[in-house]
């Protein structure tokens, strides 16, 4: 649950913070635009699934048996 949450809760503020200027940036004159604190701390949120997901487990193979 942590896991699809955490992807909900991105979604929903990067929603919520769409309306910052930053976010859609002019192209003339070129420049770099700068990164607002929220929608960057909103993405920082979707690495939570990277330490809260229990690891895969290995795969393991069993041989066939053999004719008799």
């Amino acid at each position: 649950w942590l896991v699809a949450g955490s992807g909900v809760a991105v979604a929903a503020l990067l929603v919520l913070l769409a309306g910052d200027p930053a976010l859609h940036p002019g192209v003339v004159p070129l420049v770099a635009p700068v990164l607002p604190l929220w929608p960057a701390l909103a993405v920082l949120a979707g690495l939570v699934p990277a330490f809260a997901a229990p690891p895969v487990p290995p795969l393991t193979r069993t041989a066939p048996e053999p004719a008799p």
